[in-house]
């Protein structure tokens, strides 16, 4: 039994409307809640993204101006050699980041020069030049710069000189592919505390920043300069520092509303602590090939939207049992509907690319509709595969109504005898022609002159049935009847000759020896089982061909038999009497065309 698309419409669809509107219906009473949901999701997205900002905003022209030092150490514009360049070079540095902590520039033995930002520094002397080697941590600087080419982010550093924990960014020095020293630049901590505590905003959003996993970066907390940290432990841990809902970060659970961030590298998830739930939104980041990675996050007291948590529960349970009733439904005739319209678009697809073989049959449908469609459209493949059959027997070189006589007759042709003028044409000089052109060149210039040559054989109602090297075999009158068929061969050779005196094939001229003949022929498909070929045998064809080769005696380009020239009409003709033609037991009246004289 099958069921109508109507029905299916009537009875199926209607009913998950239904369900679908009653949906709507409650959703519609909580509204507001989505909205606020995605107002939620989409605030800790955007504080992110601004925190996401301001680190890099903080840490780019650091970047930027270690590029700028360490490609003029490459290419020789400054040099250690050079105190006085370098000095001037590094003082116009510091003065462009007025916020950079320091910085020392030191050869491969540890010998340079350091600099303390100007707000840090009280020395009257901010320029130092001397050996750091003793300096703890140069060392072990200095060889890992030898290994790496790019700037990398260091772990942080405790500077006693300004008392304050800094991120140092390590550049390599190379001149002629040689490492001849190492930049540091140092970021104090403290700065980028400041700029998250410019970012908290009044409705209880906490950012913070992470090194690592357990090593607290920058928080509002630490705007201040720290006074608890060392040269041991320069970064308050999760644990140590201040803050419990932050120390909370490593246990977060997932929350439900994250697939409403429209950035999926933001991640969100929620925690408790001391019995209230807060809400945290991150994303972890690798700063500059840094050697840990940076977390860039905040958290918020979900407090503030208890209420519309508690109604997006209810919103989930009453939702979540719609959606299944649905889902139920919908899966149901979603498979009766969609599997054989996947099976009609799958088998379309492979008629499109002519690949009839792998189509299956289409399988069978509970819809009336659909198994109607199913049926008609494998009868139609199984035409298609038929008429392919033929096209494929005959190889393109068949003519084109050879095949659609075909088409319409599903038996092959049967051989005949019929009447029939045969035109044969030949290239004069050819062998020459292969000796003088490459085979790419040569195979051009044939496929160019065949397609005219057969364009104009076919304009006059004939075929050609044969190719022979440069010859071309056509025949007019067979298969189909046309009782004009010598004057239209004789006009075919004409506009062949003629077409040949005013054009050329990649600058090479062509000429060409014409021979016609009209009498009786056989036609037929013969040849191997496996392939055919439709042509033409017989007498006809043979003299076809000697009065061809009979114009290199007379020096003619078109030589008629005399029943050609006597049925064609033709008044541009002269008679070349009587000749021997090769196979013949009698001299043979043929006729040549006047304007290929001489």
């Amino acid at each position: 039994m099958t069921l109508s698309i109507r029905s299916v419409l009537l009875f199926g669809f209607c009913g998950l409307l239904a369900l679908s509107i009653s949906a709507v219906a409650i959703a519609g009473l909580v509204g507001a809640l989505s909205n606020t949901l995605t107002l939620m999701a989409r605030e800790a997205t955007q504080m992110v993204e601004e925190a996401d900002r301001r680190l890099t905003a903080e840490l780019a022209p650091i970047e930027s101006q270690a590029r700028f030092i360490s490609d003029r150490f490459e290419d020789g514009r400054l040099s250690f050699d050079e105190p006085d360049r370098l000095t001037i070079t590094l003082d116009a540095s510091m003065a462009a980041i007025p916020d950079l902590a320091g910085l020392l520039l030191i050869d491969k033995n540890g010998t340079g020069y350091r600099l303390l930002g100007a707000r840090r520094n009280d020395d009257d002397a901010p320029l130092k030049i001397g050996n750091y080697m003793q300096i703890p941590g140069i060392a072990e600087a200095l060889a890992l710069a030898k290994d790496t080419t790019e700037s990398v982010w260091r772990r942080p550093v405790w500077v006693s000189e300004i008392q304050q924990t800094a991120i140092n960014l390590h550049t390599p020095l190379f001149r002629e592919g040689q490492f001849i020293g190492v930049l540091i630049q140092g970021k104090a901590v403290a700065d980028l505390s400041i700029q998250l505590r410019r970012l908290q905003d009044f409705a209880g959003k906490v950012p913070f920043l992470l090194y690592g996993d357990d090593s607290v970066l920058a928080h509002p907390g630490l705007a201040e300069l720290s006074s608890n940290a060392s040269e041991a432990d320069p970064l308050p841990s999760l644990n140590t520092f201040q803050d419990g809902v932050l120390a909370s970060f490593p246990a977060l659970k997932g929350v439900i509303f994250s697939v409403l961030s429209k950035d999926k590298s933001i991640k969100m998830g929620r925690s408790t602590f001391a019995g209230q739930d807060y809400f945290f939104a991150y994303r972890t980041l690798q700063v500059s090939a840094a050697d840990k990675p940076i977390t860039v996050g905040l958290y918020v007291d979900e407090s503030r939207y208890q209420t519309e948590r508690d109604r997006l529960r209810e919103i989930l349970i009453v939702g979540g049992g719609v959606m299944i009733l649905s889902i139920m439904a919908a899966l149901w005739m979603a498979r009766a509907t969609v599997r054989p319209i996947q099976a009609l678009a799958k088998a379309s697809l492979h008629v499109a690319t002519g690949d009839l073989d792998a189509v299956d049959p289409l399988p069978r449908s509970r819809m009336r509709e659909l198994d109607e469609a199913g049926i008609a459209f494998t009868h139609m493949v199984q035409g298609l595969k038929e008429r392919a059959r033929i096209m494929d027997l005959f190889g393109r070189v068949v003519p084109t109504a050879v095949a659609e006589r075909m088409l319409r007759s599903p038996k092959e042709l049967a051989p005949q005898k019929v009447e029939a003028t045969v035109l044969f044409c030949d290239l004069v000089g050819f062998t020459a022609l292969c000796e003088g052109l490459g085979a790419d060149h040569l195979v051009q210039v044939l496929n160019a002159y065949f397609t005219d040559m057969v364009d104009i054989i076919q304009d006059q109602g004939g075929i050609v049935t044969q190719f022979q090297g440069d010859a071309i075999l056509a025949v007019f009158n067979v298969p189909l009847g046309d009782h004009a068929h010598p004057a239209k061969a004789f006009a075919a050779a004409r506009a062949m000759q003629v077409h040949l005196e005013s054009h050329s094939y990649l600058t090479q001229p062509l000429s060409i020896r014409i021979g016609i003949a009209t009498g009786p022929v056989i036609a037929a498909n013969v040849g191997a089982a496996s392939r055919m070929n439709y042509t033409v045998h017989g007498d006809t064809v043979n003299l076809a061909a000697r009065l061809e080769n009979l114009n290199k005696t007379y020096g003619t380009k078109i030589i008629l038999s005399a029943e050609t020239a006597e049925r064609s009409g033709a008044q541009d003709i002269k008679s070349l009497g009587l000749v021997e033609i090769r196979g013949r037991t009698q001299p043979t009246e043929v006729f040549a065309w006047e304007g290929s004289s001489g």
